[in-house]
């Protein structure tokens, strides 16, 4: 390796970043043109723009990983993504590299979400690898027309599914990724059709998430003509300035739809680590056996 690169890789933040539960989140890129009207990416000073390739190399962001103490080579999950979708057009070579770099380098679970359309060239790439990552695609509706109004620049529900069904058909591990719940936006019987849809197009479970908010996202919701009363409620008046965002509460609804995946025939997770977690057969770092939440998803090396 270049020596300027190894400087680049020690002196990289992903060389001091401290992993989340989800594991230590790679950024293929920044920036996301999707326009997403309930991100909260922008209230974290990231901006709505054209998505720009991260500058490491995939052996360089081996190499900064490997310099992070807190770090652990084949145990630590590793989350691409988190601040873009890794798969839009402009990153997809560059995440492709990441992974390809991972699984030749590192033998640590790896996860990734999109809500892009993936070309076939990329399912291809994905199911070559040794040990491909758990893929996680979202959507939130089987509704276009609110889709669109939701997420104005991302591909169609319809289109978000026909992924799911090529990278299932590809022997490549798909949750749908039903993250964030939106109270009084979108209903439960949406999310109960969107379901049946991701398991006849192969999903084999979903990820159920939570929603959070501050007066820049729910403005955001307004101006595209929806609903937040029911939000609002669910925040009990707490609706934060600035950057700081808060939790809605959401967990009846998080049981309900948890409970319906798991009749539907879906695996439900109540937690992207888990979803990671049980593709690669190993324990969830969130120790869900122990908070009381865990939703049985059959993990044989979680102990329950």
């Amino acid at each position: 390796m270049p020596e300027e690169e190894v400087k680049r890789a020690r002196k990289d933040p992903h060389a001091k970043r401290r992993p989340r539960p989800c594991g230590i989140t790679v950024h293929p890129g920044h920036g996301c043109p999707r326009g997403c009207v309930y991100c909260y990416i922008p209230e974290m000073g990231f901006k709505f723009e054209r998505a720009r390739p991260y500058p490491l190399t995939g052996e360089g962001m081996v190499l900064a990983l490997l310099y992070n103490r807190r770090f652990e080579p084949g145990r630590t999950f590793i989350a691409l993504g988190s601040v873009t979708d890794p798969f839009l057009p402009e990153l997809a070579e560059k995440s492709l590299e990441y992974l390809q770099a991972f699984d030749e380098w590192l033998a640590n679970p790896v996860q990734t979400s999109t809500k892009s359309y993936l070309e076939d060239d990329t399912i291809e790439a994905l199911a070559s690898l040794r040990n491909p990552p758990n893929v996680l695609v979202t959507v939130l509706t089987p509704d276009g027309e609110k889709a669109a109004r939701l997420e104005p620049k991302a591909p169609s529900p319809s289109d978000r599914l026909k992924t799911v069904e090529k990278l299932s058909r590809a022997g490549v591990t798909v949750d749908l990724f039903l993250r964030p719940l939106l109270p009084g936006i979108i209903g439960e019987d949406e999310i109960e059709t969107l379901m049946e849809r991701a398991l006849d197009a192969g999903a084999r479970g979903v990820v159920v998430g939570g929603f959070r908010v501050n007066e820049g996202i729910l403005r955001r919701l307004r101006n595209a003509g929806f609903d937040v009363s029911e939000i609002v409620k669910r925040a009990r008046g707490r609706i934060p300035r600035g950057r700081r965002q808060t939790y809605i509460r959401t967990g009846d609804i998080k049981r309900r739809v948890i409970d319906l995946a798991r009749d539907l025939g879906l695996v439900p997770f109540g937690a992207a680590c888990c979803a990671c977690a049980s593709t690669f057969e190993v324990p969830c770092p969130n120790r869900c056996w122990e908070t009381g939440f865990c939703t049985r998803c059959g993990n044989p090396a979680c102990p329950t």
